[in-house]
């Protein structure tokens, strides 16, 4: 690959790539500015996530025999703070990033990271410095943006850029939609025109149908307990009611959550046996109350019948001999 060696608010190594660009200051700076001028003439301050980055790098940076330090983006905020990259919070260290006998933190609030860019052996390697110090400024230019990828998550290496394409899309740019087995959990996958579609099963929602229903929470039973097979009650989860001691079940003793997120059945409850059996007792005399008005009235109606059926007898013909 060619570079060519740009003059603009600093120096730029750029060539015709797709993938990010690094750049670098004229002028020293304390961190903090440095930061600044990244972020203000290209997109911030290099992020580096692997040893080859980090080589790499360091071949496309002039060497100094002067002042050879570069502030790159990786800093904590106090003594005991992991070391982590500005942007996107990786905690990437390579086991030789660092130069003998660092980081020190020597003066205590050495918080900031530089790299060395010389010949000698400590070519490349990483120190911890105060923030306050100035240094020269080593900045990064994504090329990464909204229309690198379809569907899907740009991702810049070396001389390259990726996308990483969500579930269900395919391609170099995520721009296929795919259905495949393990798409959606509970449903069928449909593809349409740029697009796919889960259609859920019954009892399961969410864009891939990885949500079961839930039914609403369910409160303990007054004197008594229950017991779910999943915690968090959703779609097909059953949940079982208990009475403590001294204290009866009215009423079925399980209920299980619905399609629609409904419990089925009405919730138990626990009675003490005394008012159970007065409840029994009362529903008893109801019945034998019930009873015997049905055959107090059905003898009455029996009454009435014979009563009217005796006139019409006496009243019947009557058969005359004549001679």
């Amino acid at each position: 690959m060619n570079w060519t060696l740009i003059l603009l608010l600093g120096s730029s190594l750029a060539g015709t790539v797709f993938c990010w660009t690094y750049h670098y200051s004229n002028k020293i700076m304390n961190w903090t500015q440095a930061r600044q001028w990244c972020q203000t003439n290209y997109t911030d301050m290099v992020v580096i996530q692997s040893q080859a980055e980090n080589d790499y790098l360091v071949s496309k940076l002039p060497n100094l025999t002067s002042s050879p330090y570069y502030w790159i983006g990786i800093t904590k905020q106090n003594k005991n703070d992991t070391w982590t990259w500005i942007g996107n919070n990786s905690t990437w260290i390579g086991n030789e990033s660092w130069a003998v006998n660092e980081p020190n933190n020597n003066h205590i609030t050495e918080f900031c990271v530089e790299i060395y860019v010389n010949n000698r052996d400590n070519r490349g390697k990483w120190n911890d410095e105060k923030c306050s110090n100035k240094k020269y400024a080593v900045c990064y230019k994504a090329q990464c943006n909204t229309t690198s990828c379809d569907r899907g998550t740009c991702q810049e290496t070396i001389n390259n850029i990726t996308c990483l394409c969500e579930p269900g899309f395919e391609g170099d740019r995520c721009q296929t939609a795919k259905c495949h087995a393990t798409l959606c959990d509970s449903e069928r996958c449909q593809e349409t025109i740029d697009n796919i579609t889960c259609l859920c099963e019954p009892g399961f929602e969410g864009d891939r149908c990885q949500t079961a229903l839930e039914c609403p929470a369910l409160s303990q039973p007054d004197n008594g307990y229950l017991s779910c097979s999943e915690e968090n009650q959703s779609f097909n989860s059953t949940c079982q009611f208990f009475c403590h001691p001294g204290f009866l079940m009215i009423g079925s003793p399980v209920v299980s959550c619905g399609l629609t997120g409904v419990w089925s059945g009405p919730r138990p409850t626990c009675a003490s046996y005394k008012k159970a059996l007065l409840a029994v007792a009362g529903c008893g005399a109801f019945s034998v109350f019930c009873c015997i008005c049905f055959c107090w009235m059905k003898q009455r109606k029996r009454k009435k019948l014979a009563q009217v059926r005796q006139p019409e007898e006496a009243s019947g013909p009557s058969s005359v001999a004549q001679g």
